[in-house]
């Protein structure tokens, strides 16, 4: 069952993508088209579409538009094209909508709506649709339909005219992406003005080198006026367009004058064109320009995610630059701590030491000599001694000093530990804020040309909406868990230093008393043999020192120091992510680096052609 499926999913990919094409243009632009809309390119549905029609195209007319300033009589020349006075004339702007000519037996006029209807009518009431004084249901294209010869292999396009107002001008232009050669008509005696030259500058690859000027009215000038004028035509047109002619649409209008007003020449471009050159170089320059925006889109998301690797290259810098630095400021941390460790046994044993005192004490033994022999006889000596409660109580509770001098240190060391967890946590935020700008920046990212994937475009919201799980969550569970063996270590250091400092003066106290006590009984036993035990600073100081463990921390702040250790699993633990986070914005950058030579093979390609 499960190979039937499989193999019915490999015969329906092969009938949609490995179709073979013969080598004429057309199947070779099927084959490149087929090449552009692999399944990882993920092209729109308008773009796909875009290619059907261009190839659909080979098949049809070819477009050649009407393109001028509005009154330059566009409409008169395309009047009389058609045999008939069609188009409406005037002084004011009228035709507003683009309005295609095309062949048939009888005339007749269809109107494309907006909300995508039509209605077949009489070329009569062409005029109700293209006047823009009139309020009808909003008309989208106009197609005029007449029995003319030219007709049968080209398509006239009358666009609005330029500079009549901002939305004409763009409707225009945006008629003269589709359009196979056009013929640039201007009034003779405004020829070669600077704004024109700029608008055929932006549009000259679209108008391509089949395309020609027409000047009319030449009517209006006399012969050496009408030479001037070509002449200056001449060196300021000529570089964009294959021919510059000079007609009159008001002589062609009337049989004796037919022939001076030159119509024939524009008639003669129009019939002698190269259909099936136009319509190959139409198609390989739209193609052309699906390539580009393809090429541009691809570029934008490398620049994205290159931007996103960025951030994470700055990140490495970062810890890498201020790694061995942020270990000293830690070794300084540690010696503090032991100092002040240190510096709390120190007082603590001087304040036991000044409690070290001597009594009157005495003791009775029985006597060596003959006369008193049997005899008990008392010796007095002075005794060392500590009185270990009253010296606890003096030292913590009937002054409070040593409490809030131990109170400080706390507060110092806590305030290290504290830094240190801050500066780790900086760390983490100066990651945190470039992801998150990241996202604000491109997780609503949206298309700007039609013919831009739609699954790529979400895609790619999908993938920076989720940037917090992807580049976030790793380094911050990092960063909570060496926090927490921070907040650990002090914890141990608190209960086994300072929380315990009181119970270690305590423990001190009891262990000289003892020995104390100890050497007392042994001097009272054999005072020849045995001597009184008075504890020297320097002994008072080591014991107060074991009581609050110093000498375990020694061992975990300088010989094995376990906060450098976290500090270093921090940096260590963030190289590694950074470069797993590196790794999966690579494989993001793969299937760019896949469609980028899609694209490119498809250029090149496209140039065999």
């Amino acid at each position: 069952m499960q190979i039937d499926i499989l193999n019915h999913f490999i015969k329906a990919y092969e009938d949609a993508y490995s179709n073979d094409f013969d080598d004429s243009f057309k199947g070779r632009i099927k084959t490149l088209c087929k090449k552009l809309n692999e399944p990882f390119m993920h092209l729109s549905h308008e773009l796909n579409k875009e290619l059907e029609e261009l190839v659909f195209s080979l098949e049809k007319n070819i477009n050649v538009a009407i393109i001028g300033q509005f009154s330059s009589g566009k409409s008169s020349l395309l009047n009389l094209i058609l045999g008939c006075e069609c188009l409406p004339t005037g002084v004011i702007p009228v035709t507003f909508k683009p309005t295609f000519l095309h062949y048939s037996k009888e005339y007749f006029l269809r109107v494309e709506f907006e909300d995508g209807s039509d209605i077949i009518t009489d070329i009569e009431n062409l005029a109700q649709y293209t006047d823009q004084r009139n309020e009808l249901k909003k008309a989208k294209n106009l197609h005029i339909f007449a029995p003319m010869p030219l007709l049968e292999k080209i398509t006239l396009v009358d666009t609005p005219g330029l500079n009549a107002n901002e939305n004409d001008t763009l409707t225009t232009l945006k008629e003269l992406k589709n359009i196979h050669a056009a013929i640039w008509l201007s009034l003779i005696d405004n020829a070669g003005k600077k704004s024109e030259e700029d608008v055929i500058k932006e549009n000259l690859e679209i108008l391509g080198e089949n395309s020609i000027c027409v000047l009319n009215q030449k009517d209006k000038l006399i012969p050496q006026e009408l030479e001037n004028v070509l002449k200056y035509a001449r060196q300021v047109f000529s570089k964009y367009f294959k021919e510059i002619i000079a007609i009159s649409c008001k002589e062609a209008k009337v049989k004796e004058s037919y022939k001076q007003s030159n119509f024939e020449a524009l008639l003669s471009f129009l019939q002698n064109l190269d259909e099936e050159s136009l319509k190959q170089k139409f198609v390989k320059r739209k193609i052309s320009a699906l390539c580009e925006i393809l090429d541009n889109e691809n570029k934008l998301f490398m620049e994205i995610f290159n931007q996103l690797s960025m951030k994470f290259q700055i990140y490495e810098e970062h810890l890498t630059s201020t790694y061995e630095k942020f270990l000293e400021e830690i070794t300084v941390v540690n010696y503090q701590i032991l100092n002040q460790l240190k510096s709390i046994g120190e007082k603590i044993s001087n304040e036991i030491f000044n409690c070290v005192k001597e009594k009157e004490a005495y003791f009775y033994k029985k006597s060596t000599k003959f006369l008193t022999k049997n005899f008990y006889v008392k010796y007095d000596y002075k005794a060392p001694f500590i009185s270990s409660d009253d010296a606890y109580l003096a030292m913590f509770y009937n002054s409070d000093v040593l409490n809030k001098e131990f109170k400080k240190i706390k507060n110092e060391i806590s305030y290290s530990f504290e830094n240190i967890k801050e500066k780790l946590t900086q760390f983490v935020s100066s990651l945190e804020k470039e992801i998150l700008l990241f996202k604000a920046e491109f997780s609503n990212i949206q298309k700007d040309n039609i013919f831009q994937s739609d699954k790529n475009f979400s895609d790619l919201r999908v993938f920076c909406n989720a940037s917090e799980e992807y580049f976030l969550k790793d380094f911050k569970e990092l960063l909570y868990k060496n926090l927490l063996d921070l907040d650990l270590f002090f914890e141990k250091l608190n209960l086994k230093a300072f929380a315990n400092y009181e119970n270690a003066t305590k423990l001190s106290l009891s262990f000289f008393s003892r020995k104390i006590n100890e050497s007392r009984t042994l001097y009272e036993l054999d005072s020849s043999e045995f001597v009184l035990f008075y504890p020297k600073k320097n002994e008072i100081y080591e014991r107060v020192l074991k009581e609050l463990n110093v000498y375990e921390f020694e061992n975990l702040l300088i010989d094995k120091p376990i906060i450098a250790k976290i500090a270093k699993n921090f940096f260590e633990k963030n190289k590694i992510l950074i470069e797993e986070k590196k790794q999966i914005i690579e494989f993001k950058k793969t299937e760019l680096y896949k469609r980028k030579k899609q694209i490119a093979d498809s250029r090149d390609l496209l140039k065999e052609i």
